[in-house]
């Protein structure tokens, strides 16, 4: 769905109904009248609120009406917000009350400043001198300028982070457009960076991921969307965080954005946080000597300049925000002219092919191509120090080169489309083992043996999406699925098959694998007491006809772990559990699942059930999970939501 039918739909579903539009954090008035136009308006109470950091903005937008400007907390706000962000639901001990107050009235009102003290105070010590040493560090710089005292104590959190900490948050000012960053991108570049220091007890992942999560816990990011298992999948800067980093990323010459301006001659002149150039007027190669570059124009605008940079270790592109038509550009200039890459992220450029010189790069850690790209360079081996590939394909299946097994420091490989193994090749047979990769998709293999003996060769495999096709192997006696039982770190497996329905649908998977997505297989629901029985299983979703029949017949012992379950267009009717089933269940969530009659009221007994979301569903699904809620409100549980969307976008 591209964006003009996406307009359409949100129009035809908005048209003749009353709503409320809240655009957040609005920087022009452009951008507002381009999304304005698709909010009909029917002149019958909706609303469109904005807000923005400018008041003359606001002005532009609606001159007719004086805006609502926010008052500032008072100091008991200030203070009653400080104490919920540092103690949550536990009392201020009396002691710190009255320095809490101080650091609290030196906030000036500002929310984001309170909360990014409180991010302070949580990893100090709770006693009077630790707290008092804070207090005067605020003292020091009180500024008149509200704003610029809320700066100051953003500054004060940055000055109280731990060293192997502040680099991961300015990096964080490279990819953040004021959008969502995703934790896995950020965590593969991290590493690329050299960021991410070797422990003999924890993967650089894991400790990537706590490193983030102490970023959070001081309330310098966002938490903006979890994944099923509760972990965080993306984040971001608060707006006025994110100008912070950025101006500290600049003050520290940790990284260079690249814009535009009005006269590429006029000593490059510098933008708020980078420089900018003009590449409309007369164009000459540009010479880049900063380590990091995060590049924002047209493509062409960049291309077109033939840049360069011999220091250079970090070129980061992100797509324009105009509508230019996007058409495939040769890049093979950008791998002559910065040599000593570590990072080369140009996964938003349109390639017209995946460039053979990129074995030039020896240097590369992390590598994103996106494109028209059909098949990968055997020159791609020599990239010995690559950790992580991603490539963004446009046209089909991609074919990975026998040099892929060189790459021995690989740890994540993902292929936006999917990606295959020549299996004809005799290196696919006898090539070393990728012992490093610890991530992986798409993968597309044949069922049976060829899977299995593609697979033994990433013995550390922790996460795995992958497609499974059928056997046209006429040597194959009947198709079956793969074994994975051998893959023992295996944590996350999504697998979608193409084919006729398996001869051989018996499950060997890893004891333990945490969470399962199945599509297509069309299996029976008999086959499921195989995942059932996986000892650690807490994620499970089935889609798109994984099991097929009318009814679900849960058996007593299956999954005693598993907290988030998702059904998504199955055929079923009937589901059938009693109280011993899904003991630990967190989510549940019902899409497109129109013949199932209701949801077992047995989850009224399940003392951790919190959400359950039902989306596109016969009626009676819906009453059944109000029912839940209200007979859990009934026995003095009042924290479980109920979210439900008809198919008719009524509810």
């Amino acid at each position: 769905m591209n964006d003009e039918d996406l307009e359409d739909k949100l129009w035809k579903m908005l048209k003749r109904r009353r709503y409320l539009i809240v655009m957040d954090d609005v920087w022009s008035v452009g951008a507002y009248n381009d999304l304005k136009r698709i909010f009909p308006d029917d002149h019958n109470g909706s609303r469109i609120l904005v807000t923005t950091r400018s008041r003359g903005l606001a002005l532009e937008i609606n001159p007719h009406r004086e805006p609502h400007s926010l008052r500032a907390l008072s100091e008991d706000e200030s203070f009653r917000l400080l104490k919920m962000k540092v103690f949550n639901e536990e009392d201020c001990p009396k002691e710190l009350v009255a320095v809490g107050k101080e650091i609290a009235r030196q906030c000036r009102g500002l929310p984001l400043a309170i909360v990014a003290v409180a991010g302070i105070l949580k990893m100090t010590e709770k006693s009077r001198n630790s707290w008092k040493k804070i207090a005067n560090s605020l003292s020091s710089q009180v500024l008149n300028d509200p704003e610029a005292q809320g700066q100051s104590v953003l500054e004060l959190s940055y000055q109280y982070l731990p060293e192997y900490l502040k680099p991961c948050f300015l990096y964080m000012g490279v990819l953040d457009k004021d959008k969502d960053i995703l934790v896995s991108k950020l965590i593969q570049l991290w590493l690329a960076e050299g960021l991410i220091p070797k422990t003999q007890t924890k993967s650089f992942e894991d400790l990537a991921e706590e490193f983030l999560v102490e970023l959070i816990d001081k309330s310098l990011v966002i938490v903006s969307r979890r994944r099923s298992n509760g972990k965080v999948k993306a984040c971001r800067l608060q707006s006025l965080m994110l100008d912070f980093c950025k101006s500290k990323a600049k003050d520290a010459n940790f990284f260079q954005l690249v814009t535009r301006c009005d006269d590429p001659y006029a000593s490059f002149p510098s933008s708020d946080y980078g420089f900018e150039f003009d590449f409309y007027h007369h164009l000459r190669p540009v010479s880049f000597a900063s380590y990091r570059l995060a590049v924002c124009l047209k493509q062409n605008q960049f291309l077109e300049s033939r840049p360069s940079g011999l220091g250079t270790r970090s070129l980061v592109f992100f797509a324009s925000t105009d509508s230019e038509t996007r058409w495939p550009y040769d890049i093979s200039f950008i791998l002559h002219n910065f040599k000593l890459l570590r990072v080369l992220d140009f996964e938003c450029i349109d390639v017209a092919s995946f460039p053979v010189e990129i074995g030039l790069l020896i240097q590369l850690r992390y590598l994103a191509v996106g494109g028209y790209v059909t098949s990968i360079p055997q020159s791609l081996g020599n990239l010995r120090k690559l950790e992580t590939l991603i490539v963004k394909g446009l046209r089909g299946k991609i074919i990975l080169p026998n040099t892929i097994w060189c790459l021995t420091s690989l740890r994540h490989l993902h292929v936006k489309i999917h990606v295959a193994f020549n299996l004809d090749d005799e290196e696919s047979e006898n090539s070393s083992v990728l012992e490093n990769l610890v991530s992986f998709s798409r993968l597309s293999l044949p069922c049976g043996q060829d899977a299995e003996r593609i697979l033994k060769r990433f013995p550390n495999l922790r996460k795995l999406s992958c497609i499974f096709y059928e056997s046209q192997d006429s040597s194959t006696t009947f198709n079956q699925f793969p074994a994975l039982d051998f893959l023992t770190h295996l944590e996350s497996v999504k697998i979608l098959y193409f084919g006729t329905p398996l001869n051989d649908g018996k499950f060997n998977l890893p004891s333990n694998l945490k969470k399962l997505t199945l599509s297509d297989f069309r299996l029976p629901w008999s086959h499921m007491s195989a995942i059932g029985r996986l000892p650690n299983l807490e994620v499970l979703k089935l889609q798109s006809g994984a099991f097929e029949g009318q009814i679900w017949e849960m058996k007593e012992g299956e999954f005693q772990r598993l907290r988030f379950l998702s059904l998504d267009t199955l055929d079923i009717v009937q589901w059938n559990a009693s109280r011993d089933h899904l003991p630990t269940l967190e989510r549940l969530v019902l899409q497109n699942c129109i013949d199932l009659e209701e949801i077992p009221m047995y989850l009224v007994d399940i003392p951790t059930l919190q959400m359950i979301e039902v989306n596109c569903c016969a009626q009676s699904v819906e009453e059944s999970a109000i029912r839940i809620r209200e007979e859990c409100m009934d026995m003095g549980i009042d924290d479980i939501k109920v979210f439900i969307r008809s198919s008719d976008l009524t509810t």
